[in-house]
C-alpha cells in the first residue's frame, strides 16, 4: 500500500502511517509478513479482547482501526490516572486475555503463537497454554472511550499466564531501577502495586520473562544493561508482596 507524508510514529520495527481519518497503516522494516500478527489479533478480538479490528495484511503491511485515546502512559503522566488505577487496568487486561480459549491447532493465529520464540521461553507449566502478549505495558495500552485497547501483538505466543505477567512486571522495573529516569519513582510504586494484584505466580517465571526482555531486538545496549537489576527488584518486591 502507498504512503505519504511522515509517519504518526516510528518504533522500533515499524512506522505508523494514517490512512484515511479512521485507519493506520503499521509497516514492518524489515518486511516481515503481518499475517500472523493479523491472525492473532482476529483471534483475540472475534473472542471479546479490546484488540484493534484488522483490515488487511499483506506483506510487512497491516492495516487496522485507528483507536483513540491517550496511551495508559499518557494518562499517567497527565495526572488522569493513577499509579494504582494504571495497576489494575494491567493487571484486569493479563486476566481478561488468559482467560481466552487458545486458538485451535491447524489455524492461521495457532501457528502464528508457537511460531519459535528468539529466546526460549519459559516451559513451567501454570496450566493450559493460553495467549500471552509479551509486551503488555503502559505505552501499549490506549484508553479509548469504549475502554482499554491493547496494541502491539507482535511478540505473541502461547504459553503459561505467569511468564506475560512476569514480563510486564520486568518492564516496569527497568524503568524503577533506572537512576537517570525520573519516572523512576513513579513506575516503583506502579511495580509494587501491580504486584499486589497480579497472581504470584509470576515469580517463577523472572528468569524466562528477563531472558524475554533482553533478547528484545528493540531494546539498545544501555536499556538491555537494566534487565539483570530488574529483574532482581521485581523477585525482592515480589517476596513481599
Amino acid at each position: 500500500m502507498a504512503t505519504s507524508g511522515a509517519p504518526l510514529f516510528s518504533g522500533a520495527g515499524a512506522d505508523l502511517y494514517a490512512v484515511g481519518a479512521d485507519r493506520v497503516l503499521r509497516r514492518s522494516r524489515s518486511g516481515a509478513d503481518a499475517a500472523g500478527v493479523a491472525a492473532v489479533m482476529r483471534h483475540v478480538r472475534e473472542a471479546g479482547f479490546p484488540a484493534p479490528r484488522v483490515d488487511a495484511a499483506r506483506d510487512g503491511d497491516l492495516t487496522m482501526e485507528l483507536v483513540r485515546g491517550p496511551t495508559l502512559l499518557q494518562s499517567l503522566l497527565g495526572g488522569r490516572t493513577s499509579l494504582a488505577g494504571a495497576a489494575r487496568t494491567l493487571v484486569a487486561l493479563h486476566d481478561a486475555l488468559h482467560a481466552l480459549p487458545a486458538p485451535a491447532p491447524g489455524g492461521a493465529a495457532h501457528a502464528a503463537l508457537t511460531v519459535p520464540s528468539p529466546v526460549a521461553l519459559d516451559a513451567a507449566s501454570d496450566g493450559p497454554p493460553c495467549v500471552l502478549h509479551l509486551a503488555l505495558h503502559p505505552a501499549n495500552v490506549v484508553l479509548t472511550a469504549d475502554g482499554p485497547a491493547v496494541l502491539d501483538w507482535t511478540s505473541a505466543r502461547l504459553g503459561p499466564a505467569g511468564l506475560d505477567l512476569a514480563v510486564t512486571a520486568v518492564i516496569v522495573a527497568e524503568v524503577a531501577v533506572d537512576e537517570d529516569d525520573e519516572l523512576a519513582p513513579g513506575a516503583r510504586v506502579l511495580l509494587d502495586a501491580f504486584l499486589h494484584l497480579a497472581d504470584p505466580v509470576l515469580g517463577s517465571h523472572l528468569d524466562a520473562a528477563a531472558r524475554v526482555r533482553a533478547g528484545d531486538p528493540g531494546l539498545d545496549p544501555a536499556e538491555s544493561a537494566l534487565v539483570p537489576a530488574a529483574a532482581a527488584l521485581v523477585a525482592r518486591e515480589a517476596r513481599r508482596s
